[in-house]
């Protein structure tokens, strides 16, 4: 009986402390039988990834998944590997299935009858339940099987939707406790001479929140309880020990003190069914379960999984002598001068852990002969016969114990010449693309030349100081994931680089208004001291940022809001692991009264759709287009309020309150979903078709977004009309993530998301100023920073327990893989996919040719290619920096204890955010290029017109 998602804490307690009064209250028939000594409960630690087909793949085959079987849990195949259900089919077994179905994809045509539920639904907390327990009765009362199996999801849907402490879970613990009590009074009480076996287990814990995938001890704490007929303490414990330890937790039994893991259960439950373990099982049998047995048959058992172990030692260390010499005498039967032999080549044994197994199994082996020996031998005392036996069990125990953590905790060899050959072709991917970014700078130096000679251009153009930010930045990432701590802990990396390049802004804006004022070179020379230059530079910097001065004051005041916004969202959630236990704003907001979220996540609705609509409506030229684009948006906030009203179930009426109906919340999601896909699809369509191409002072058929754009289009009306249309379309497309966020994010992460939106909006207004002069290639480049800080402050880690899975089943009434799967991964990478949004706000400086008076024969081209093509290579090739960065350190860290706990999960993040920039410089490639062929297109017949047009008027 499967429990899917209880941890063992609900029913054994924790560190020797008895469950807590609510949780015993609701499975009373399981701790009386634990106290009546009818069962014995481990906590059977799970290895990540904590989900269920691997944990399913581990508890039948024994063998530690990988972290691409967390890919496969969402399209589970058959398994291939040895394992106990293959084992009992061929042994002629008749079993039955009932519940997740994950059983019936790992293991077809095994079951002679099944009845399957999708486990990914997980808004289904009763029917998916429901429909295992109504074949109970037949089931019990059928003698045609050998195995029934039952998987049951519910607790597991309840923890993903509110948290272990949802008042759900109480009802639902009872209700499994029932199932047992029915199992037990039908099947073993009243077995008679049928032995009758229940394993009451689950695949693996929860979190607080109710999430799983990680390694923490509360995703890791999976339950094992035996349970039998007989009396299980005469047979696994002392039963004195017993009593005192019920009479401690007044009459509440706890687990066994036998340190177990989750691999465990397989070698036990293969000798006791007798079926050999499976080959690639790393388990190590529990020895309570034998202690029934004679000595003879207890130290067979003992061999039997010593010796399937050191097989696979074997395996892992195929060129090791002293394996290989053990291995090679099957017998058992080792000698002294043997043994010596084994002594010279383990002195040359690099493998120092090989060795030492190498001597344990042999020490192992020695004394089992001994006691053969002395079994055979009647003249030897029992007591003393005992004592060997005692001492053979003890070693192979040992041996047994540190075998199964290092093969567990270990890997294969692998094949470096492809691992080679692999990473060569990955670091290829950042070099091409930082050797284009370098030859499109290239190609701008004569502009950017031409810049420095403008009179109105700081004379600091290089920025050097903010450009050893960026190297060193990267730099420290990339190295900082070496670390496991600091890839448990990534979020402080991206928010100290967030806040050190806000400081270079800051020094940036403060610098500029010196530099530019009047005579500022007499008044450097002129300071003889340097307190007195230090208060010119304070005299004149307050002077032009408090003055009046719109652009150096817009400046200011958008990094502070860009450090005030990023802090509030830094204390928002305790990412990471070690620190994530400690107050912040999500848990205050949830140990409060709902209606808090609820009202702040009705405020940031309303202020994202009144900030759209006012960006999108501030053109001097209200196209229809843009007036629909605004009722739409307006239009899905709306559906957004009513979605959020409907989750309470309430619906105020003239004579009272009423129930939503069940399908109103998905009808409603679907329906901003619809809205919000096809407002996005107009604008990026139909957007280049109605920007101005041409200011006409007579007919006045034109007007700008702004003024900068009215005087650049004189010699830039290409690219001028490329950026005005990207920004355009940016605007919408933000505005429609927004809102789909503020739909699918929970109540708590309304304020982020807003948050979020104004921060982008801060970053882009500094870069859009006048006095801007940062390249572009800059201004992406803090984006991609900004977003991966916020992609932390959503509440996200490096771990898979904080993947939103209840939020990607918004708007969906069954399962869909598809589907679900991509909710859910734009539920967790909103962040960095806004900013890569973003990219369409920015805009290039462009040369002011009316301004300066030097601009002569520099022709368009290196600033169009740098609209085109900067903002799509810098994201991936930074990207491809943490890309080959990482997977060099998991290659080197591959024997690492963290590997599977830390290195690998964050490996799939960096896969998965590859992903999602990938799509973000995919839209924006797409786009830029779709625009630049549409404007094009318009522009040419434009001048055809007005060239016909000025030869006709010519003509009269």
């Amino acid at each position: 009986m499967i429990v899917d998602g209880m941890p063992a804490e609900f029913v054994l307690g924790r560190g020797g402390h008895p469950s807590l009064p609510e949780l015993v209250a609701a499975m009373p028939f399981t701790h009386s039988l634990i106290s009546a000594g009818k069962g014995l409960g481990y906590h059977a630690k799970a290895a990540p990834p904590t989900v269920t087909m691997p944990r399913l793949k581990a508890m039948t085959s024994g063998a530690i998944a990988g972290f691409l079987d967390v890919a496969f849990n969402f399209n589970t195949q058959a398994l291939l590997d040895d394992n106990l259900v293959d084992q009992l089919a061929r042994a002629g077994w008749k079993m039955v299935m009932l519940g997740d179905d994950t059983w019936l994809k790992l293991f077809p045509d095994k079951f002679m009858r099944y009845d399957g539920v999708n486990s990914f639904f997980v808004k289904d907390t009763v029917v998916v339940d429901h429909n295992v327990t109504r074949h109970l009765n037949v089931e019990l009362a059928a003698t045609d099987w050998d195995l029934l199996v039952l998987h049951y999801l519910g607790l597991d849907h309840v923890g993903h939707l509110g948290g272990r402490s949802s008042s759900l879970v109480a009802p639902k613990l009872k209700e499994m406790d029932d199932v047992i009590r029915r199992i037990y009074d039908k099947l073993i009480k009243t077995s008679g001479d049928r032995r009758t076996l229940l394993l009451v287990a689950s695949d693996h814990g929860m979190t607080e929140g109710g999430n799983h995938g990680g390694a923490s001890y509360q995703e890791a704490d999976a339950l094992a309880l035996f349970i039998s007929e007989s009396d299980s303490i005469n047979m696994f414990m002392d039963k004195r020990q017993h009593e005192s330890t019920l009479k401690q937790n007044k009459g509440v039994a706890t687990s066994s003190a036998w340190p177990s893991f989750q691999v465990d259960v397989v070698p036990t439950l293969a000798l006791q069914l007798g079926v050999p373990i499976p080959k690639n099982s790393v388990g190590a049998l529990l020895p309570q379960h034998f202690s029934s047995l004679t000595s003879k048959e207890q130290l067979r058992a003992l061999e039997l999984n010593a010796w399937q172990l050191f097989n696979l030692v074997h395996v892992r260390s195929p060129r090791s002598q002293c394996v290989n010499d053990l291995c090679s005498n099957t017998s058992g039967n080792v000698d002294g001068g043997s043994n010596s032999d084994f002594s010279m080549s383990w002195r040359t044994e690099k493998d120092k852990e090989v060795e030492v197994f190498c001597k344990l199994f042999m020490q192992a082996i020695q004394l089992h002969s001994s006691w053969r020996h002395m079994d055979n031998d009647s003249v030897i005392s029992e007591a003393k016969g005992f004592s060997e036996f005692e001492a053979a069990r003890d070693a192979y125990l040992k041996m047994l114990k540190s075998t199964s953590e290092w093969l567990a905790k270990g890997t294969t060899e692998k094949n470096i010449l492809l691992l080679l050959c692999g990473g060569i072709l990955m670091l290829l991917s950042p070099v091409i693309l930082f050797s284009t970014l370098l030859s499109i700078c290239e190609a701008k130096s004569e502009r950017n030349q031409l810049k420095i000679n403008s009179p109105n251009v700081d004379a600091s153009g290089d920025f050097l100081f903010e450009k050893l930010i960026v190297i060193g930045g990267v730099c420290i990432h990339a190295g900082s994931l070496a670390s496991s701590s600091f890839v448990e802990e990534e979020q402080y990396t991206y928010h100290f680089l967030v806040s050190t390049l806000c400081i270079a802004l800051f020094r940036h804006v403060l610098q500029q208004p010196f530099q530019l004022l009047p005579g500022s070179s007499q008044r450097r020379a002129q300071a003889n001291d340097y307190g007195k230059f230090s208060d010119s530079i304070q005299r004149a910097t307050f002077t032009k940022v408090s003055s009046g001065d719109g652009d150096n004051a817009a400046r200011f005041l958008a990094v502070s809001v860009i450090l005030l916004s990023g802090r509030i969202i830094r204390a928002w959630h305790r990412s990471g692991v070690n620190w994530a236990h400690l107050p912040d704003i999500a848990k205050w907001l949830d140990a409060n009264d709902v209606q808090i979220s609820t009202a702040l996540r009705y405020t940031a609705l309303l202020f994202t759709t009144t900030s759209s609509c006012l960006f999108i409506l501030k053109s001097s030229r209200r196209h229809l287009l843009r007036k629909l684009i605004a009722c739409c948006l307006c239009l899905s906030a709306t559906l957004i309020f009513v979605y959020v009203d409907s989750e309470s179930h309430q619906v105020p009426t003239l004579f009272g309150t009423t129930s939503y109906p069940e399908q109103v919340p998905t009808l409603l999601a679907r329906s901003v979903f619809l809205i919000l896909g096809v407002t996005a699809a107009l604008a990026v369509t139909l957007m280049p078709w109605i920007e101005p191409l041409q200011f006409d002072e007579d007919t006045k058929t034109a007007s700008y977004p702004s003024q900068e754009i009215k005087r650049m289009w004189v010699d830039f009306p290409l690219e001028t009309g490329i950026t005005s249309a990207l920004q355009s379309t940016g605007q919408v497309l933000i505005s429609c993530w927004c809102l789909l966020q503020l739909l699918l994010q929970q109540t708590v992460n309304a304020g982020p998301v807003a948050l979020l939106l104004i921060q982008l909006l801060a970053t882009v207004t500094f870069f859009r100023r006048r006095s801007n002069r940062y390249e572009l290639w800059f201004q992406v480049l803090a984006l991609q920073w900004m977003g991966g800080s916020g992609h932390f402050g959503l509440g996200n880690s490096n771990t898979l327990a904080t993947v939103d899975v209840a939020g990607a089943y918004i708007g969906l009434s069954s399962h869909s893989t598809i589907l679900s799967g991509l909710l859910a991964f734009i539920i967790t990478y909103a962040s960095p996919f806004l900013f890569l949004l973003g990219m369409m706000l920015l805009q290039s400086p462009v040369p002011k040719s009316i301004e300066a008076h030097t601009f002569q024969g520099l022709g368009p081209s290196s600033w169009l290619l740098e609209i085109l093509a900067v903002p799509c290579i810098v994201p991936v090739a930074l990207n491809g920096i943490i890309m080959v960065a990482f997977t060099a350190i998991l290659t080197v860290m591959q024997d690492h204890l963290f590997v599977w706990s830390v290195f690998s999960p964050k490996y799939l993040y960096v896969c998965a955010a590859t992903v999602c920039t990938a799509i973000g410089a995919f839209v924006y490639a797409s786009t830029s290029i779709y625009y630049n062929f549409i404007i094009s297109r318009r522009s040419h017949h434009l001048e055809l017109k007005k060239t016909k047009f000025q030869s006709s008027k010519k003509t009269l």
